[in-house]
């Protein structure tokens, strides 16, 4: 990461994002506020999984021979619709909340992107995931897995 940017900073961007954007959902939680039970339906998890950085070189048409190292991160988001009883309640439930997500994502069209100084670009994906909460799994989520891709330079 940048010196300038903090995951911390990455992820409560992210997180007030959301929370601007998505008026469905019930509680959007920050690395430091992940909670140990599930006692909502429609929330969402922001927290960072991994990161790379590319060194600065001579050849890179971003830094025009001045050397910026680009880095990326990867930001996870878990998106908590509606506990599993029956799939289609399940999915009537997580649709809308994907909806306003995407909705969200699609509407960073100028700096700064996703509330944080420092994002050049990002890019991102979901997938349907049924989350196991509690102990041993016991509880069920129907849910969505948002993974975001921020580059800063």
């Amino acid at each position: 990461m940048p010196s300038s940017v903090t995951f911390t900073e990455l992820c409560d961007g992210i997180a007030d994002t959301f929370d601007d954007l998505c008026p469905n959902l019930n509680r959007t939680e920050r690395p430091a506020q992940l909670a140990g039970g599930m006692n909502d339906d429609a929330v969402l998890q922001v927290y960072p999984d991994s990161g790379s950085q590319d060194p600065g070189g001579q050849t890179d048409r971003t830094t025009f021979g001045g050397g910026v190292r680009q880095t990326e991160a990867i930001i996870l988001c878990d998106l908590y619709a509606k506990q599993l009883n029956e799939p289609g309640e399940g999915m009537a439930a997580l649709l809308p909340l994907v909806d306003e997500v995407v909705n969200a994502l699609e509407a960073q069209d100028s700096e700064p992107f996703l509330g944080v100084v420092g994002i050049q670009q990002f890019r991102w994906s979901w997938r349907r995931v049924v989350f196991e909460y509690g102990d041993r799994g016991q509880t069920k989520y129907v849910g969505a897995r948002f993974t975001l891709t921020v580059r800063l330079y």
